[in-house]
């Protein structure tokens, strides 16, 4: 079964300057562990990429974090506590998410920097957890939001790929929509938190959701998500809901994308827009519908995915 993610109390939709944002993945037991590990770090980078490590940082953590090596990818300033692979089809990764992001969801391309701070040693990343972010429980990885720089730490382990395309994309997200719902902030991470070719299809919440609605335990709700205030409340159930929702505004129909962009549209411009249950409803019709619409979906995700395993 997939972990859900924790987020410490009081997350929240806060703009930038109503101090610290964290999102937080919690940390994954051996029988959760599905990607392979990414192979050792090498390769160059055009010298004009270089950023120089000796350089002072304006950030309180600055003096006790990764600063080994450091690169630019894009949008993002990585560093390390060991030798990055400037080549990395990671950091290639990643850098091409920041123009699916963009492009899917009709947001602009920010130049404001996402750092990335990575760790080699768990427990040397724990220490650092524990020293700068006291109170705050230590997951796998995180992004935090200042009203100063958006930024994100991690070990590197045999899942960072899917942890750093999830924190990464909050950060691209927040760098022009500093104030997002709760479960839209992490419906879209979730949804882009897939490798590339996956076009967001997430399996496990779709087999998780299928299940639950076979059983009868669960039922989609968008105003229920829309009331969601506090990361504590948030379960495995509702990071799978929110991703279903994000699924199917982008890859059923232009209009439901379109919902979903002038949303967002808005709350970049207003800092507050009204919920897109409304939007929907207007677009769309009656919830109840609307609610059946996303159930098909995720049962179609779910029956193709059965079919596929089946032939295989």
């Amino acid at each position: 079964m997939r972990p859900t993610r924790g987020l410490p109390t009081g997350r929240g939709a806060a703009p930038r300057g109503v101090g610290w944002l964290l999102l937080a993945l919690v940390a994954c037991i051996p029988a959760c562990r599905l990607a392979a590990p990414w192979p050792a770090l090498d390769g160059i980078l055009p010298e004009s990429t270089r950023i120089d490590p000796s350089v002072p940082s304006p950030f309180g953590w600055e003096d006790d974090a990764p600063r080994t090596s450091t690169v630019r990818a894009g949008q993002l300033v990585i560093r390390a506590d060991f030798g990055l692979a400037e080549q990395h089809r990671l950091f290639r990764d990643l850098e091409a998410l920041r123009a699916d992001v963009s492009q899917d969801l009709g947001l602009p391309i920010s130049d404001e920097p996402v750092h990335l701070y990575l760790f080699a040693d768990p427990a040397a990343y724990e220490a650092f957890a524990s020293r700068h972010f006291p109170g705050f429980p230590v997951r796998r990885a995180f992004f935090i939001e200042t009203d100063t720089v958006l930024a994100v730490f991690a070990t590197w382990q045999d899942r960072i790929a899917e942890d750093l395309r999830h924190e990464t994309t909050h950060g691209y997200v927040h760098a022009v929509v500093p104030r997002l719902p709760l479960w839209l902030d992490e419906g879209i991470a979730e949804h882009y938190e897939l490798p590339r070719g996956e076009a967001g299809r997430h399996s496990h919440h779709a087999a998780h959701l299928s299940g639950r609605f076979l059983e009868g335990t669960w039922r989609i709700d968008l105003p229920r998500l829309e009331a969601l205030s506090s990361a504590g409340e948030l379960s495995q159930d509702h990071y799978a809901e929110s991703w279903a929702w994000v699924h199917w505004l982008l890859h059923t129909t232009p209009g439901r994308r379109r919902v979903l962009q002038e949303y967002l549209a808005d709350l970049r411009r207003d800092g507050v827009a009204a919920p897109l249950s409304s939007r929907l409803v207007a677009a769309e019709g009656p919830l109840p519908k609307i609610h059946a619409a996303v159930v098909a979906h995720v049962e179609e995700i779910a029956r193709n995915d059965r079919a596929a395993a089946a032939r295989d």
